[in-house]
């Protein structure tokens, strides 16, 4: 339950003028070269974006806010990339961008840049390495602000966003004032590890070289890049050499070459609502070859097929988007490949600048839609100016306690990982006949006291005609008293159609008591089903 606290404000007795308020002038800031309070960042930086002004330093972290780290380690359950195969296209996506300016919807949560036995993407090197604090902007970057609320874990690295593959940090702060490390794996996944559990507000000046956001790939040869290239496991080789021959790629076809040939054809990808029916290595093949799928199918077949062909690739998600980075040798470029939501629901103040990337140096296939104009719609219906294009316990009823840590919830086997909301609100449309049998869809039982940020156990089974439905999204709603339902998170079925994992309630949820739904779509051989 919530309490209010009523608030009066007294009149103040006529007297003098203490202080007098002025609102902050960021370009003022620049020509006086201001500094935040304690003199650790600039009050202001001039971005190709705009002058951006920097964040409070002093703000305390507040519980309603959406949290990083948490329980997302390096080890962690998200830190593997599992691909599903619903590749309708989700209708709503919720998001949060930390930076100013806004790097919507590009915000850099997961990387993931080799391939396990099974086909799940994972980090190649896990090794953490020190991210030092300092230095100058240099000649070609591009600057931010970063202003995020982080759940620490005492003496344990926790993941927080990036805004772009080789960034630096110039400088960064915490309020509370708390001592901290950060940290990156080989793909480039940020961390921040301290000697205590507590919540701070993390503030950092950033630089990143801005021909990563959108330049061409450089003219190299693939012994070059060979020493970036994980090898890929013999599960993959035959469906992978399919689809490089399928392309028209080869050894004799230049780095360069090859990754325009690869951008052009998974921007060519559509979703549909006739979902694979294939898994492990022929799923792959399937996504590749029929070009079906959304951004995370894109960006999961992009990087198999870029590394088969000796091309260095990640594929990189967060809770709204997925798309990928190619190596050159010298430079990660960053690719949308498309396959964006209809809409995103964010709370990202439509008068801060967005950010705007160099010109793409790839075309788009007509009616494709990347992620910035994704971004463009979402500032265009919320007032804001879009930049120019460029047997279960059916409806159990739980409790969301509010002393939990809140951390941001995990994209899907991407958006990724083994629970993401990427594959949230998918907006799957039935056709106007489904002669689909209905699924069942089963929850065992649950925990009654559930704390914000902190994984729920769950596990059931979904069949259709008395058969389990292997391979299909199980979507976790919390049902309001109104009847408002909030989305939580997704798992896929196994064998026998059961599933088994946990699920984390999202920040911003507010304390209170709820009911869980578990519902599916289903796929080609079980139709749609909930445990209502």
């Amino acid at each position: 339950m919530l309490a209010l606290a009523a608030l009066t404000l007294p009149a103040l007795a006529d007297g003098p003028v203490v202080h007098t308020y002025f609102a902050p002038n960021p370009e003022e800031d620049l020509s006086l070269s201001a500094t935040t309070a304690g003199g650790s960042m600039p009050a202001a930086l001039e971005t190709p974006s705009g002058t951006v002004q920097a964040p409070d330093p002093s703000k305390s972290p507040e519980e309603s806010e959406v949290a990083y780290g948490g329980t997302s380690t390096p080890s962690s359950v998200d830190a593997n990339y599992r691909i599903d195969r619903n590749t309708t296209r989700p209708e709503v996506v919720s998001y949060d961008d930390p930076f100013i300016p806004a790097v919507t919807p590009f915000k850099r949560l997961y990387a993931y840049d080799s391939v396990d036995d099974g086909l799940e993407l994972v980090v190649n090197d896990k090794r953490l390495s020190r991210v030092s604090i300092g230095g100058n902007v240099e000649s070609g970057d591009d600057q931010f602000y970063g202003d995020m609320v982080v759940d620490l874990a005492e003496d344990t690295a926790v993941r927080i966003p990036s805004v772009g593959p080789g960034a630096r940090v110039l400088a960064a702060h915490t309020n509370p004032e708390t001592r901290f490390e950060l940290y990156r794996d080989g793909a480039d996944n940020w961390f921040i590890k301290a000697p205590e559990r507590k919540r701070v507000r993390l503030v950092m000046q950033l630089a990143i070289h801005r021909s990563v956001f959108g330049s061409d790939f450089a003219d190299v040869g693939y012994r070059a890049l060979s020493r970036w290239v994980p090898v890929l496991p013999a599960s993959a080789g035959p469906a992978a050499s399919e689809v490089l021959g399928k392309l028209g790629l080869s050894p004799a076809v230049s780095p360069r070459a090859a990754v325009q040939t690869l951008v052009s054809h998974f921007r060519s990808f559509t979703p549909s609502t006739a979902w694979p029916k294939g898994a492990g290595a022929d799923l792959y093949k399937e996504l590749a070859l029929t070009q079906k799928g959304v951004c995370r199918h894109r960006a999961y077949a992009f990087v198999i097929t870029a590394l088969a062909q000796g091309i260095p690739a990640r594929m990189v998600r967060n809770e709204a988007h997925a798309w990928v980075e190619v190596y050159d040798g010298s430079l990660w470029h960053r690719i949308d490949l498309g396959g964006a939501a209809e809409r995103m629901d964010t709370e990202q103040d439509p008068t801060e600048p967005q950010h705007r990337p160099p010109d793409d140096p790839y075309s788009w296939p007509e009616g494709s839609e990347s992620g910035q104009e994704l971004a463009q719609r979402t500032l265009a219906g919320s007032g804001g100016q879009p930049e120019p294009g460029s047997g279960g316990d059916a409806g159990a009823a739980t409790s969301v306690a509010g002393d939990g840590g809140v951390q941001q919830t995990p994209a899907p086997a991407p958006s990724t990982s083994p629970t993401s909301s990427l594959e949230t609100d998918a907006g799957l449309m039935a056709p106007e006949v489904d002669e689909r049998p209905a699924s069942t869809v089963t929850l065992g039982p649950i925990e009654r006291q559930v704390k914000r940020g902190e994984p729920l156990p769950v596990k059931g089974k979904v069949e259709a005609d008395g058969k389990g439905c292997e391979g299909v999204r199980v979507d976790f709603k919390l049902r309001t008293p109104t009847g408002r339902m909030i989305s939580i998170q997704s798992l896929s079925t196994v064998a026998g159609g059961a599933y088994d994992g946990a699920i984390v309630v999202p920040p911003g949820v507010d304390v209170g008591d709820y009911e869980l739904v578990v519902s599916t779509d289903g796929n080609p051989q079980c139709g749609s089903g909930s445990s209502e």
